[in-house]
């Protein structure tokens, strides 16, 4: 029998007429595949529908390996081959799909039109499909991919550790550094909510002093509804706004991107 919260959510998809919000998922910590996994599963609660673009690649990075399934078939080979986006998505644990995007996320800026076009009507049909459509970042090394750039929010999902806060700073670097307008935060893994507000604090002061990008503070992955604040609309702007701004972005930033090359 379904409970009230998975029809919600059923009713929810099966008359929306706008695509789901879109959010690049940034993580730092001693094991960020594992933080990431348990983020995505939080994600999920109250029967919500997410689709995780995956920009992390092979059998140690990637998510499709990590949930115990094979790497899977890269999203632009899946387009290339004439086969539809759905069938690049893998059904990892209830309520989350995985969709490898790694070869895509490095391609994007110099697509043909027919296959840019391709990946646009793929992606439609997953924020359809989905009450969240995330994107699991490469490394801060890596830079931020066309996908993250055009995505309308993202959170940095920090563990309570010197490995944590560390690569955190690396991220509101990259982050500061690519125009971003702010960061929303979550803490993972901490002792209790003093651990995890002192590391957001101290998070916090880094920014201030450093980079001057404004920080937004989710709670505790494991003690907050993360899956509602990250759902929910932010601030006054419709929510259709800035989910059918994802692919205005997406297209513009690779236009730009390719000239500029």
């Amino acid at each position: 029998m379904l409970h009230a919260s998975d029809q919600a959510a059923g009713l929810r998809r099966l008359f929306r007429q706008t695509p789901c919000p879109v959010m690049a998922l940034f993580v730092a910590g001693r094991n960020p595949r594992q933080i990431a996994m348990e983020t995505l599963h939080v994600l999920t609660d109250g029967a919500r529908r997410v689709v995780a673009l995956d920009e992390q690649s092979g059998s140690i990075s990637g998510l499709l390996t990590a949930f115990g399934y094979p790497e899977g078939t890269d999203l632009l080979a899946v387009l290339q081959s004439g086969h539809s986006a759905a069938d690049a998505a893998q059904d990892v644990a209830e309520g989350l799909s995985v969709v490898p995007v790694a070869g895509t996320a490095r391609a994007v800026r110099w697509l043909d039109s027919d296959l840019h076009g391709q990946l646009e009507t793929g992606i439609t049909e997953f924020q359809r499909r989905a009450d969240l459509l995330l994107i699991n970042s490469a490394s801060a090394s890596d830079g931020l991919s066309p996908f993250v750039r055009a995505a309308s929010r993202r959170l940095l999902v920090v563990e309570a550790s010197g490995a944590g806060a560390r690569a955190a700073c690396q991220w509101v670097k990259c982050l500061a550094s690519a125009g971003a307008g702010s960061l929303e935060v979550a803490v993972s893994h901490a002792r209790d909510r003093a651990d995890a507000t002192a590391l957001f604090a101290s998070l916090e002061d880094y920014t201030t002093r450093h980079v001057g990008l404004p920080l937004v503070w989710r709670g505790e992955v494991e003690r907050d509804p993360l899956a509602d604040a990250m759902t929910a609309p932010l601030g006054a702007r419709h929510p259709a706004d800035e989910a059918n701004a994802f692919l205005r972005r997406l297209r513009a930033w690779t236009t730009q991107a390719g000239v500029a090359g």
